[in-house]
């Protein structure tokens, strides 16, 4: 079939207009998919990248805006308090090299275009997984505006030598480019979530469950680092677990089901 065909050269009508709304793929995709066969399909998965990453650019200027007003509505930690007195958040280790694993976000990024089918079927659910992504990320940044904290476990960090050594330029590129607000839900947690059942969704197909194992071991691994970096609180972490699982019952779940009909 030639790239230039009218199926190939825009989105069908079917995929942005029929079934449940979280089914649906947005008109805002159309000039990516003009392009889905150009360069024999190659260039799909890494434009997709770059487009999730500029519905995902609002983040910076939410992290700004709470930056620069400086106001903290609560304090995430006192949720979980020990019988000691203590919080739970300081008593959790900061651990310094995890902040490697705290950066393999931006591997699910990368991964999850190249990971889906590469066909006009698993563009679509590759591109309705990337858009519960960037709707779970919206609510939260709702949240950052409405419900502002801030991260001062951060100083925990700091005072353990966090951005000296070997390690310290990883966690004083972070702290420069993340600001200490936008807390909870932690979308470090949220994204993570949603791209891993995205990905495991095409790897079940095939029969992967080696990999799926790997994937979700991962993920775990990545949740674990908010904390032992001092990067999210706790309760940041269930948050965003929340969010993602809800994203995932409410659309995703129900939209991959009523594509697998078709």
């Amino acid at each position: 079939m030639s790239p230039n065909s009218e199926e190939n050269s825009a989105i069908p009508l079917a995929f942005v207009s029929e079934g449940p709304v979280g089914a649906r793929v947005w008109k805002v995709w159309a000039p990516l998919w003009k392009l889905r066969h150009h360069w024999e399909g190659r260039l799909f998965s890494p434009l997709a990248t770059v487009g999730m990453l500029v519905l995902l650019s609002p983040y910076q200027l939410t992290n700004w805006i709470a930056s620069f007003r400086g106001v903290t509505i609560w304090d995430p930690k006192s949720v979980f308090v020990l019988a000691d007195g203590r919080y739970l958040d300081h008593a959790i280790p900061f651990v310094p090299w995890t902040i490697f694993v705290y950066y393999t976000i931006f591997l699910f990024y990368f991964a999850l275009p190249f990971a889906a089918p590469k066909t006009r079927d698993g563009h679509r659910e590759l591109l309705i997984t990337i858009q519960f992504i960037v709707l779970s990320s919206w609510f939260a940044y709702v949240v950052f505006l409405l419900f502002p904290a801030q991260v001062d476990l951060r100083k925990q960090a700091l005072a353990l030598g966090a951005t000296e050594g070997s390690l310290g330029v990883f966690y004083a590129s972070f702290h420069w480019l993340d600001r200490p607000f936008n807390c909870w839900p932690s979308l470090h947690v949220t994204q993570t979530f949603l791209a891993a059942i995205g990905m495991t969704h095409w790897r079940a197909r095939d029969g992967s469950n080696l990999r799926i194992v790997a994937l979700w071991i991962l993920w775990t691994a990545l949740v674990l680092s908010t904390l032992t970096t001092k990067q999210h609180f706790l309760w940041d972490a269930l948050t965003g677990i929340a969010v993602g699982i809800a994203g995932w019952w409410f659309g995703l779940r129900p939209a991959f089901r009523h594509l697998s009909t078709k």
